[in-house]
């Protein structure tokens, strides 16, 4: 949390509004292995296009990116009246508390929820699953009549 604090601070001095710079720096600085696999991976040989964490990203960058954004929100804006060391200490506890439940639930992303509304609602998951139903209940309903008129 220290690391993603820093580089949002580093990043607002350098860029004071560059919102998202300040994000990226942010989580880059907090998750930098994953990020740094991506070019390890590539000197060894073994590259494995399925596993750029830009485009699957792990737990630890999404929380990256969470903890960035609400470190720009309390420095850039009014939005978080907290103080920052509440700030700061209130995510130092989503990041243990996320841990722990890791190790002793077995809940590895606790963002897949959210994600999973999110691209239900606004990428086409409702219609498509309306347009699934609705075929369905046509085809349920199509050899129905047609059993109907066969007996």
């Amino acid at each position: 949390v220290k690391k993603i604090n820093d580089g949002v601070t580093h990043a607002a001095k350098v860029f004071p509004n560059g919102y998202v710079t300040m994000i990226l720096i942010g989580a880059i600085k907090g998750n930098g292995s994953g990020f740094m696999k991506i070019l390890e991976r590539l000197l060894r040989g073994v590259w494995t296009p399925t596993s750029v964490e830009v485009m699957q990203p792990s737990f630890p960058t999404k929380a990256s990116i969470a903890a960035g954004l609400i470190f720009v929100l309390d420095k850039k804006t009014d939005l978080i009246s907290a103080p920052h060391a509440l700030v700061y200490f209130g995510i130092c506890i989503f990041f243990v508390y996320f841990k722990l439940s890791s190790l002793l639930l077995g809940i590895h992303d606790p963002f897949v929820p959210f994600e999973n509304l999110f691209c239900a609602i606004f990428l086409g998951g409702i219609w498509d699953s309306l347009a699934q139903t609705l075929a369905g209940r046509k085809a349920a309903a199509a050899e129905k009549g047609g059993d109907a008129v066969k007996n």
